[in-house]
C-alpha cells in the first residue's frame, strides 16, 4: 500500500486532511442565544450564552468568525504532564 514504506509520503494531501478534519466535533461556548440549527448533517444547539455545546469544527469556525462563540481547545491539544 502506498505510503507504508516511506514515512515522508502521505496517503492524503493537506487539502484532503483539512476536509476530513472539518467534521471533527469540538466544544464551543456561545455568547448568544439561538434556537437549534437543523442542517442536513444533523441538528446542533440550542445555543445558550456561557453553556458549552458540541458542534462540527466548520460550524465552530463560522460562528467564531462572526463573534458568536469561543472555541475550547480539545483535551488532546492541551499540554499535559507527559
Amino acid at each position: 500500500m502506498a505510503g507504508q514504506s516511506d514515512p515522508h509520503i502521505s496517503l492524503f494531501s493537506a487539502q484532503e486532511v483539512e476536509f476530513l478534519g472539518e467534521d471533527e466535533m469540538v466544544e464551543i461556548v456561545p455568547n448568544m442565544r439561538m434556537d437549534p440549527l437543523n442542517l442536513i448533517c444533523g441538528d446542533f444547539g440550542p445555543f445558550r450564552p456561557q453553556i458549552a455545546t458540541q458542534v462540527p469544527l466548520w460550524l465552530a469556525v463560522a460562528l467564531k468568525k462572526r463573534g458568536k462563540c469561543t472555541i475550547r481547545a480539545p483535551e488532546w491539544m492541551s499540554v499535559g504532564e507527559y
